[in-house]
């Protein structure tokens, strides 16, 4: 007898962040004993902490399309330097910089010590939606996806190959370790890639924001043609005053 099939309300997925949660996680099997195997690997993960955020910025410093991303308020962060916002000036010492290496070791500790809970679900989907522009968000930072899958990449690969290299463990708990980090990264990278992708349901809040940009918007694009009008209409008129003029002159009509 074939298995029963589970039905997933596909609204849901992009409005509700546990019910999403629980999708991929089922999904991609992750389970309470990953969760578990994460916690564990604590005290190992937090000694590399330091190098890896480090490592991370030292990463994003050789592009200048990742560098240019810490030269603009960022969430949380109001840079106060006017001199700051020029790229050329941002440096491993800048305000910015210590700023989000603070963010970023927050979020690797909370990833080996926090509860599965809706508070910390929210806040890996926080974490995906200070880096786009989209309604409800106070910054206009926007990071494009390519460089937030890349460093996903980058990140997950160097937690792998830290934990491989770990003795701490036998054979078959480290293999496990590695497959519950693998899941997780899956897991985060898509509560990026909601916030990028075409087919996301707004909420009622986001449809009024967006609602409100498009008129925005629209009358941006109305004010201009009608300058454009205007322009045209100008240069017409003198134009053809010119051409009267010229026509005048040389032919006396």
């Amino acid at each position: 007898m074939a298995p029963s099939q589970k039905h997933i309300d596909h609204d849901r997925l992009y409005t509700d962040v546990q019910y999403r949660h629980d999708y991929v996680s089922d999904f991609i099997e992750f389970s309470k004993k990953d969760q578990d195997l994460i916690h564990q690997s604590a005290t190992v993960v937090a000694e590399l902490v330091p190098t890896i955020v480090d490592a991370v910025y030292d990463k994003l410093f050789n592009y200048d399309i990742t560098w240019g991303h810490f030269a603009q308020d960022q969430d949380g962060l109001k840079i106060s330097d006017e001199k700051s916002r020029n790229v050329s000036n941002v440096t491993m010492g800048s305000e910015v910089i210590t700023f989000r290496k603070t963010m970023l070791t927050k979020y690797l500790k909370k990833l080996v010590t926090s509860d599965w809970n809706l508070s910390y679900l929210k806040y890996l989907d926080w974490v995906g939606h200070i880096h786009t522009t989209t309604p409800m968000k106070k910054s206009s930072i926007n990071v494009e996806y390519i460089h937030c899958n890349a460093l996903f990449g980058f990140l997950s690969g160097m937690i792998v190959d830290a934990l491989q290299k770990c003795t701490e463990w036998d054979d078959a708990t480290r293999d496990s370790i590695i497959q519950a980090y693998v899941k997780f990264f899956w897991m985060q990278n898509d509560l990026f890639s909601k916030y990028y992708v075409k087919e996301r349901v707004l909420t009622d809040k986001e449809k009024a924001a967006v609602g409100a940009s498009e008129e925005a918007a629209e009358n941006k694009i109305r004010r201009q043609l009608r300058n454009e009008s205007l322009l045209n209409a100008a240069v017409g008129t003198a134009a053809g005053i010119v051409i009267g003029a010229i026509f005048y002159k040389n032919f006396g009509f």
